[in-house]
């Protein structure tokens, strides 16, 4: 539980003990019930992970940590980064070529020494607007007193005015548990006076500091665990650093173009997210010409950006949805004809079993029938029945029969999530409504606790159809991985499938058992049918 206002006491008009450069802003009223080394589990997760204290941060780099015992023993470790940011001209840069770690002056009576010493790069979510910049962060012990620790932050910058937005507008921050209490001090540039009214931004930044500094130490003592955990499956620097690039080079274009009634931004910067994602686990998957050995398939396309980014980015695929969207029209000629507008009917449904299929080899259709209700203005409702020969020979059915180099996207697709790992390709869904096999809306159990790695915990519907989907592909042979997708929906569990001893002879027989076991298909192709007639659902 984070602390209320009134248990911090403001401090201004007192000396800080951390000497006379420093002043003091708020400390808490009361001994604190953690311990030291609660304090720097804490903060040393706060210093990987700046984004807790500031939405403006992205990430943060470290460059190097050193760390030293009281004797002044130094363990050097320098960390390789990308700099693909700082290769982009457009970007705002501070300090970026300074490693040199600063150290502020301290009271020497407090014998404190520097146990951790990192120079880190601080990332932010915009670097066209906020600069990238260096900072020194120092873990620092007494040599006296086991439960005295002080962190203190250092931006590498000269100027006042040369500070982001981001970080409070001081030389320095420190953040200091002390016989009991925790306290939040600063080194200021100039005046300072500014550090006089609570209302100032400034200070109320020392507030957040402290209660964010507070309330983790306490989460650490008391055994918090994370209940998410993210970059499980690709490389968060190469995913956030693709994710920058993309974001400056169409979400502007996107959201000034926006012909839907639905949110622009949050679609939009959700599907930039997964577009970055996607790209960043084909690197991994297939090595960095991806474009020359895979294709993709969105299943579900709706709006199509997700579609228009990859094919702009020179991956090859088609989107396909059951209903054409006014998005579709406000996109160059060559994606528009990448998007298809055809209902799915997996072809599990209409070819011959595999075992009749060896016994005749010249059957191409299971020969099923499947009568459709319809209405017309002018005769009494009528019963189509169309054949399996029929769909597979119609331009409106899609019976998802792609080249081998396939991989498939389900994108919050609906009636198809669970379809997606039974069509034998590699793919990506991002479960959304729950639907089984039918079409028909449904709630599926827990069959076992969901993984740690995901926040699908309980017995909600979407646990359920989080965790049905991992059986479903689990049962079928794929070697299941699963991400929690860092974008704009509360709907962000990504099962992902890559690997499968069988990839080439699906259907197997278990994808006919688990249809079967899910209380089979009959009803899909009726129900998909009826999607064409139907307005689109907005996610």
């Amino acid at each position: 539980m984070s602390p209320k206002r009134d248990e911090f006491k403001f401090e201004s008009a007192n000396e800080s003990i951390l000497g006379k450069d420093w002043f003091p802003i708020y400390s808490t009223h009361k001994d604190v019930k953690f311990g030291k080394n609660h304090f720097e589990i804490a903060m040393m997760n706060v210093i990987k992970e700046p984004n807790i204290n500031s939405s403006a941060i992205l990430r943060a780099d470290i460059l190097q940590e050193v760390t030293c015992d009281s004797n002044a023993n130094r363990t050097v470790k320098k960390c390789e980064v990308k700099d693909s940011e700082l290769a982009d001209p457009e970007a705002k840069k501070l300090g970026v070529n300074d490693f040199e770690a600063r150290y502020p002056s301290i009271n020497p009576t407090l014998k404190l020494y520097a146990a951790t010493e990192i120079v880190r790069r601080i990332i932010p979510r915009n670097p066209y607007k906020d600069a990238i910049m260096n900072q020194t962060c120092l873990i620092l012990n007494s040599a006296e007193q086991d439960s005295t620790s002080l962190v203190i932050y250092v931006p590498h910058i000269q100027e006042e005015d040369d500070c982001p937005f981001y970080i409070p507008h001081v030389k320095a921050v420190g953040i200091f548990l002390h016989q009991g209490s925790l306290s939040v001090h600063y080194i200021p540039f100039k005046n300072a006076e500014l550090f006089q009214d609570e209302s100032d931004r400034v200070v109320r930044t020392a507030w957040r500091l402290l209660q964010t500094a507070h309330k983790h130490s306490m989460g650490v003592m008391q055994g918090y665990q994370k209940r998410v955990r993210h970059d499980l499956v690709v490389d968060k620097v190469d995913f956030q650093n693709r994710y920058i690039a993309l974001k400056k080079k169409y979400s502007k274009l996107l959201v000034d173009n926006w012909k839907e009634y639905t949110d622009p931004k949050k679609h939009v910067f959700e599907d930039i997210a997964i577009a970055a994602f996607l790209i960043a686990l084909w690197t991994k998957i297939y090595g960095h010409n991806y474009k020359e050995k895979t294709q993709f398939r969105d299943l579900g396309c709706g709006n199509g950006v997700l579609c228009y980014i990859l094919l702009t980015e020179g991956i090859k695929g088609i989107g396909i949805d059951a209903r054409r969207r006014k998005s579709w029209s406000s996109f160059p000629a060559e994606v528009q004809a990448c998007l298809k507008e055809q209902i799915i009917i997996p072809s599990v449904l209409v070819r011959p079993h595999p075992e009749v299929k060896k016994r005749l080899p010249q059957l191409e259709h299971n020969g099923g029938l499947f009568p459709v209700k319809v209405a017309h203005e002018l005769i009494a409702p009528a019963t189509v029945v169309y054949t399996s020969e029929d769909l597979l020979s119609s331009p409106q059915v899609n019976v998802t029969e792609f080249p081998r180099n396939t991989f498939i996207i389900g994108n919050h697709s609906d009636e198809l999530t669970c379809w997606i790992p039974l069509l034998g390709y590699p793919f990506m869904v991002i479960p959304c409504c729950s639907h089984n096999f039918s079409g028909q809306r449904v709630r599926f159990n827990v069959r076992k606790s969901t993984t740690e790695l995901n926040s699908t915990k309980g017995n909600s519907t979407y646990a359920g159809l989080v965790d049905h989907v991992l059986y479903i592909a689990d049962r079928v042979g794929w070697k299941v991985e699963q991400e929690m997708l860092r974008i704009p929906s509360t709907r962000n569990a990504a099962v992902i499938g890559y690997e499968n001893a069988h990839v080439g002879s699906f259907p197997t027989q278990e994808v006919y058992d688990m249809i079967m076991e899910d209380g089979g298909p009959n009803g899909w192709i009726q129900n998909s049918m009826a999607l064409m007639k139907k307005s689109p659902r907005n996610h």
